[in-house]
C-alpha cells in the first residue's frame, strides 16, 4: 500500500468532517439542538486535527538529510499527539458549554431535523473509523491511527446526539444539554490513549515483543554465537534497529561482513516497518597473539 493511500485517507477525513460541520451548525442552530451544535464545535475540531495530521504524515516521509539522520519519522507522532491534545481540549469545551446550557433556562426540545443530521454523522463516522482504521494499521501510521480513534469516538457521540435529541422531545428537553455533557467528556477520554500512544513514541518506547521476536530471528542464523544489546528506535511509523552480534573470531572480515548484512537483509524482511538495521560484530575466541594495527 502506497503513501498515496495515507493521503487519501485524510483528503476523505477532512471532506467529509467539513460537510459534517456546517450541517450540524447550521441544523443545529436552526432546530434548536444544543448538542448538535456542540457536536458542531467537536466536528470543527476534526477539521483541524485532520489538517495536522495530514502535513505530519506528508512531512514524517521526507528521506534523511544533513540534520535529521534518521528522517523526519516522528513528525507523525507530534501530529498524533497534536490531535489528542486538541481531542481533550474538545471535549473538555464540549462539557462546558452543554452544562451552561444545562444550568440556564427552560429550553424547548430540538425539531426533528436535527435528529437525521444526528443519524447521518453516525453512518459517514462508522464509515470513516473503518476506512481510516484499516488504512492506519496497514502503513502503522500514529496519525491516521489518531485520526480513526477520533471518528470512532464521534461515532459513540452521535450515538448520544441522537439519544439525546430523540429522549428530549418527550418532556424532557434537560436531556439535549445533557447529552452535551456526556458528548464532551467522552471525547476527552477517548483522547487519553493517542495522547499517551505518541509520547510513548516520542520517548522511545519500543513495542514490548519486537525485542525478543528480533533475538530469535538473530539466533537463527548458524553462524551466531550470541546477540546482545538489541535496541528498538521508533520513529512514526517504522523502527530503527541496532544490535550486537558474536561470531567466530577466525572467521575472515569479508565473511563476518557478508553474515552482519544478511542479518540486516533477514530482518527487514521479516519485520514490515523496520527500515534501518545496524549491526556490530564482536569475535568470540582467543586475541590473536599478533595485533595486525601495528606497524612492523
Amino acid at each position: 500500500m502506497s503513501q498515496d493511500t495515507g493521503v487519501r485517507a485524510n483528503q476523505i477525513g477532512l471532506a467529509a468532517n467539513i460537510l459534517l460541520t456546517l450541517l450540524k451548525f447550521t441544523i443545529g442552530t436552526l432546530a434548536g439542538s444544543a448538542a448538535l451544535v456542540a457536536d458542531g464545535f467537536n466536528s470543527a475540531g476534526d477539521i483541524f486535527a485532520t489538517i495536522v495530521a495530514y502535513l505530519g504524515y506528508n512531512y514524517a516521509r521526507k528521506p534523511p538529510d544533513e540534520d535529521h539522520h534518521y528522517g523526519h519519522g516522528n513528525a507523525e507522532s507530534v501530529a498524533g499527539l497534536i490531535v489528542g491534545v486538541l481531542l481533550m481540549a474538545t471535549g473538555l469545551f464540549i462539557s462546558l458549554e452543554g452544562l451552561m446550557v444545562l444550568l440556564g433556562e427552560h429550553r424547548e426540545p430540538p425539531d426533528v431535523p436535527a435528529l437525521y443530521v444526528a443519524g447521518f454523522t453516525i453512518l459517514v463516522k462508522e464509515l470513516l473509523f473503518r476506512y481510516v482504521s484499516k488504512v492506519g494499521k496497514k502503513l502503522n501510521s500514529p496519525s491516521l491511527l489518531a485520526s480513526a480513534r477520533d471518528h470512532r469516538a464521534d461515532v459513540f457521540v452521535g450515538i448520544t446526539v441522537f439519544a439525546g435529541i430523540f429522549a428530549s422531545r418527550f418532556n424532557m428537553p434537560f436531556l439535549d444539554p445533557l447529552a452535551a455533557v456526556v458528548i464532551g467528556l467522552y471525547i476527552a477520554w477517548m483522547a487519553v490513549d493517542p495522547v499517551r500512544t505518541n509520547v510513548g513514541i516520542l520517548m522511545d518506547k519500543a513495542p514490548p515483543h519486537l525485542k525478543e521476536e528480533i533475538r530469535k530471528v538473530v539466533k537463527g542464523n548458524p553462524d551466531v554465537r550470541e546477540v546482545d544489546q538489541i535496541r528498538v528506535h521508533p520513529l512514526g511509523s517504522y523502527y530503527v534497529v541496532d544490535f550486537e552480534v558474536y561470531l567466530d573470531g577466525s572467521l575472515s572480515l569479508h565473511a563476518a561482513h557478508d553474515i552482519a548484512h544478511e542479518l540486516e537483509d533477514r530482518i527487514q524482511s521479516q519485520f514490515e516497518f523496520i527500515r534501518d538495521v545496524h549491526v556490530h560484530v564482536n569475535p568470540t575466541g582467543p586475541r590473536p597473539k599478533k595485533n595486525y594495527l601495528e606497524l612492523n
